[in-house]
This record gives C-alpha cells, structure tokens and sequence, in this order.
C-alpha cells in the first residue's frame, strides 16, 4: 500500500474505524499554486538557484524561497489562467472526496487484486 495513501479502500480498516465511532479524514483541498508549480518544476528551481547562489542563502532556507517564489510568479499569471488552475484544484478535490466517500460508506471491493492486498 503506497504511504501516502489514507488506506481508506482498506475494508477493515473501514470496519474498524466504523466499530469504534472514529472516522478517516476528509481529503484536503489544494491549493491553486501547488497544483501548478508541480508543471513548472524546472523554472521555480532555476529562478531559485540563481536567487540563492546570488544572496548566499543558508540551505535551510532554500524550501522557503522556493515556495515564496513559486507563489509569486503564479500571481504573475493572467487571470484566466488563473481561474483555470482554480478550476483544476476544485476538480482534483471533487474526484479525492468521491473516491473517500466511496471507499468509507460504499461496499468493500470484490476485485481479487484488492481482496489480496
């Protein structure tokens, strides 16, 4: 099972989250930049770079930078384009909160891939 996953489509895991009263978390919603600087990796590394070989910045602060830069130059975006990654993040969540919603309330999965993990 990947890590990062909740482990949710794991039916006894449902079964014992349903037993003791508690429940999976809900799938968060991303936000707008993330889901873009994910297609422009490359150019948010290079522009940080060249920001942190100029102002001689500690390693521990380059995450930072990166993030601070990433940020800005979404802003810098048109507003159409904008909207768009808006509307693409509000697709992502849509789909993670059915496929939550499937695998906490709907029945385990008879598939034999999913009965042998």
């Amino acid at each position: 099972m990947d890590p990062r996953e909740s482990g949710a489509h794991n039916p006894y895991r449902t079964l014992l989250h349903k037993l003791t009263g508690t429940t999976i978390q809900k799938p968060r919603q991303k936000s707008p930049v993330n889901i873009w600087r994910k297609t422009q990796r490359k150019e948010i590394d290079f522009e940080a770079k060249k920001i942190t070989e100029k102002e001689n910045t500690p390693r521990s602060k380059h995450a930072a930078i990166r993030d601070k830069l990433a940020r800005d130059l979404f802003e810098r975006l048109p507003e159409e384009e904008k909207a768009q990654w808006v509307e693409q993040a509000k697709e992502e969540y849509d789909t993670a909160v059915l496929r939550w919603k499937d695998d906490t309330e709907g029945n385990p999965s008879t598939e034999p891939e999913d009965r042998q993990k």
